[in-house]
């Protein structure tokens, strides 16, 4: 019969059943051709050529626009996010006040109930009979007539000393007893057996964390172009204005005008291979070899220029200094604490240096990342 040869009914896999379920389940990787991978200079929101382009801190380029939109709605979320978090801190604040004041009120019953002699019911079903204990000095004679004797021989009379943290003990101790009483209570009564009433649903986790997880709140805006595995902060006071040199050329295809973005130094186009660098705080863009070649700090003197800094970095374009400045640590205790506040409220700032823009792949297999990964749980077959 043919239902009986159907691929439901074999105890194992075929050849072609098993690739079908390694390509679905599987980690799986593919290498990228040119075509799959941005131009130059392209926002990586979206995915069009960046206008009026700005920069991140780490070379990531957006348009203006894209990229205030998007700090717009993230603080947006954050601050929808901050309002749940201290909505749920007041009302786990409110629950727990809750239960103190039943376990508080379950405390005072329990001990108005021993001072008139009655005995407390518990949820185990036995009764608890609370005496009232005697002093150690009526428990037996012969100990009372030694206490007495030391307590002549010294001529002084006990004093009588309550402790506050002892009190606080007790009482702490007294509430714990009530909830544990209380929960017991709650433990020992029948539960319905519709369990898909939402007044009735049980919980997985009730009892301990293990299926607890903690969400991670971001306090700022992180840069949409960042890896997940080493995110960044941005924020529009952070966007350096990348100011390209455009060159334009004449398409003999379509006999059009093009605006091209070329290198200041050399005069060639800017592309994925040529491993563009931003100068901050200007936001001009040179390739990468007329960096190494023009601006790098040589460490000797120039005899043309005797007054300038041997190690110092100077734009090719504008003469902008981008020497990196470094932060003088404070060794006095005393001015930590108003320092630290400033450092607080001021807010990140552009440093002055270089750092090379976000490029992808050229295709060719040394040219960038060119090959992509998908992880999945491997389906054993």
């Amino acid at each position: 019969m043919s239902h009986s040869k159907r691929n439901t009914s074999r105890p194992v896999f075929t050849s072609h059943e098993r690739q079908l379920a390694k390509a679905a389940w599987t980690a799986s990787s593919a290498r990228l051709s040119r075509e799959s991978f941005l131009p130059f200079a392209s926002c990586s929101l979206c995915l069009e050529t960046a206008i009026d382009p700005v920069a991140c801190l780490h070379g990531d380029i957006f348009c203006r626009e894209c990229a205030l939109t998007n700090i717009l709605a993230q603080k947006k979320e954050i601050k929808r996010a901050e309002k749940l978090r201290e909505q749920e801190e007041r009302e786990a604040a409110e629950e727990q006040a809750r239960r103190n004041a039943e376990a508080q009120e379950r405390a005072i019953k329990e001990f108005e109930m021993t001072q008139t002699g009655l005995s407390i019911q518990r949820a185990n079903g036995g009764k608890q009979d609370i005496t009232v204990q005697r002093s150690e000095s009526t428990t037996a004679s012969g100990n009372g007539d030694e206490k007495r004797i030391e307590d002549n021989k010294r001529g002084e009379k006990r004093k009588f000393s309550l402790d506050g943290d002892e009190v606080a003990r007790i009482a702490d101790e007294e509430r714990a007893k009530a909830r544990r009483a209380i929960e017991d209570e709650k433990a020992s009564k029948p539960t319905l057996p519709s369990f898909w009433s939402p007044s009735v649903t049980p919980s997985s986790n009730a009892k301990d964390i293990l299926h607890e997880i903690t969400k991670k709140v971001k306090s700022q805006p992180t840069c949409p172009a960042a890896p997940e595995d080493k995110p960044h902060f941005y924020s529009l006071h952070t966007l350096v204005t990348v100011n390209f040199t455009e060159e334009e050329e004449e398409d003999p295809a379509t006999k059009t005008k093009k605006k091209t973005r070329i290198c200041p130094a050399c005069k060639k186009a800017l592309s994925n291979s040529s491993r563009a660098t931003l100068t901050k705080p200007c936001g001009h863009v040179l390739c990468k070899n007329c960096v190494d070649k023009f601006m790098k700090p040589t460490g000797h003197h120039d005899p043309h220029a005797p007054d300038a800094d041997p190690d110092a970095i100077v734009c090719y374009v504008c003469d902008t200094e981008l020497t990196e400045k470094k932060e003088p640590s404070t060794s006095s205790s005393k001015k930590e604490g108003k320092e630290g506040k400033k450092k607080e409220n001021k807010k990140e700032t552009i440093k002055p240096g270089l750092v090379e823009l976000r490029r992808e792949g050229t295709g060719f297999s040394a040219g960038g990342t060119n090959q992509v990964k998908k992880d999945g749980v491997g389906f054993a077959c």
